[in-house]
C-alpha cells in the first residue's frame, strides 16, 4: 500500500510540474495570461512609465550634436565685414526715410493714393500717434472692400491712433477740397500708378506724365509755406521715362524743385505691404513688395532750389 501511495504522489508531483512548466512557457509568450483586465491595464501603464524614464535618461546622457547639414557654413572675415556694412547701410536708409516724416509742431501730413492703408497704419505706429495724419484713397467704400480686403482693418487702426482716413479723394484735384488748401507740411504719394493696363509704352508714359503733372499742380496749392511733396518711385523703366523732376518744375511754373532723393526703406515701415492699383493679388502683390526691397526712391520737392542740378534723377 505504501508503495502504491508513493507512486501516486510522484505522479501527482510530475503532473503539477508539467502544468507549472506549461504555465511558465505560456507566460513568456503572453505575460498577461491568467490575469484580469484591470491587472493587465495596470501592468501596461507601469511598463510605459518605465519606457519613458529610460528614454529620458538616455537622452540626457547622449551628446547633443546637430546634424552637419543644419550647421551654417563658417563666414570668412571678408564676408563678415560685408554683412556688417550691409546692415549699417540698411539702418541708415531706414533712419533717413523715417526722418522725412519727423515734422516738429502741429503740422499736417497728407497721404494720397493709399491702397490698403497699410503705409498709413505703419506711419502712425512708427510716430506713436496718428495725430495730424490724413490718409486718403481714390476708391469708394465698395470698390475698396473688393480690391483690398484688409483695408477696413488698416483704416480702423489709423483712426484708433488719432489719424483721419478719407475715401474718393482724387490726387489730381486736391485743391478742390477747400480744407486742404495751404494746409499741409507734407504731401506724400507712394508709387503713383493708373493701373489702366495700357500696353503701348509711349502712350502709357504719356498718361502717367499727365497724372503726375496734375498732381504736382494741385499739391502745390495745398502746401503750407514750408511744405514738401514726397513721391516714391520704383527704379528703372518705365518710371525713369516719366521724368518726374522735370515734370514737377514744369507743372508748377518752376515753383517746385527737387530738394533730395532718399532710398525707399521697406524695413522702416513694419507691416507695410505694397498693393497694385488694380487690387490685391497673392502672387503679384508679394512680388511687388520684394521688388521694393531691391530698390526704390523717394523724391522730395520743395519751393526752394537746393542744388537741384546735382540732384537730378539718374
Amino acid at each position: 500500500m505504501a508503495h502504491k501511495h508513493l507512486k501516486g504522489v510522484r505522479s501527482a508531483m510530475k503532473s503539477s510540474l508539467k502544468r507549472q512548466f506549461k504555465q511558465e512557457k505560456e507566460k513568456k509568450r503572453n505575460p498577461y495570461a491568467g490575469l484580469r483586465k484591470w491587472q493587465i491595464k495596470a501592468l501596461k501603464a507601469e511598463q510605459r512609465q518605465d519606457d519613458v524614464a529610460k528614454a529620458a535618461k538616455a537622452a540626457a546622457v547622449a551628446p547633443k550634436v546637430a546634424p552637419a547639414k543644419n550647421l551654417p557654413a563658417p563666414q570668412s572675415q571678408k564676408e563678415k565685414k560685408l554683412a556688417k556694412k550691409e546692415a549699417r547701410l540698411h539702418l541708415q536708409q531706414m533712419r533717413k526715410h523715417r526722418a522725412l516724416y519727423e515734422v516738429k509742431g502741429a503740422h499736417r501730413v497728407l497721404l494720397v493714393g493709399e491702397g490698403n492703408f497699410s503705409f498709413a497704419r505703419a506711419l502712425c505706429e512708427v510716430r506713436g500717434s496718428g495725430e495730424g495724419i490724413y490718409a486718403t484713397g481714390f476708391d469708394g467704400e465698395a470698390t475698396l472692400k473688393r480690391k483690398y480686403p484688409d483695408a477696413l482693418e488698416m483704416r480702423g487702426k489709423v483712426e484708433e491712433m488719432g489719424g483721419t482716413t478719407l475715401l474718393t479723394v482724387d490726387a489730381t484735384k486736391l485743391h478742390k477740397v477747400r480744407e486742404f488748401r495751404d494746409a499741409f507740411r507734407i504731401i506724400s504719394w507712394n508709387f503713383p500708378h493708373l493701373g489702366a493696363g495700357e500696353k503701348d509704352v509711349e502712350k502709357n508714359n504719356e498718361q502717367h506724365r499727365k497724372l503726375l503733372s496734375s498732381f504736382f499742380a494741385s499739391a502745390l496749392r495745398c502746401l503750407d509755406e514750408q511744405g514738401l511733396v514726397h513721391v516714391a518711385m520704383k527704379q528703372g523703366e518705365p518710371y525713369k521715362s516719366w521724368k518726374i523732376v522735370q515734370l514737377a518744375k514744369a507743372a508748377t511754373d518752376g515753383a517746385l524743385h527737387l530738394q533730395g532723393v532718399v532710398p525707399f526703406s521697406l524695413a522702416a515701415w513694419p507691416g507695410y505691404a505694397h498693393r497694385r492699383t488694380r487690387g490685391f493679388h497673392e502672387r503679384f502683390s508679394k512680388q511687388d513688395s520684394e521688388e521694393l526691397a531691391k530698390g526704390a526712391k523717394v523724391y522730395i520737392f520743395g519751393r526752394d532750389s537746393n542744388g537741384e542740378e546735382e540732384l537730378e534723377e539718374d
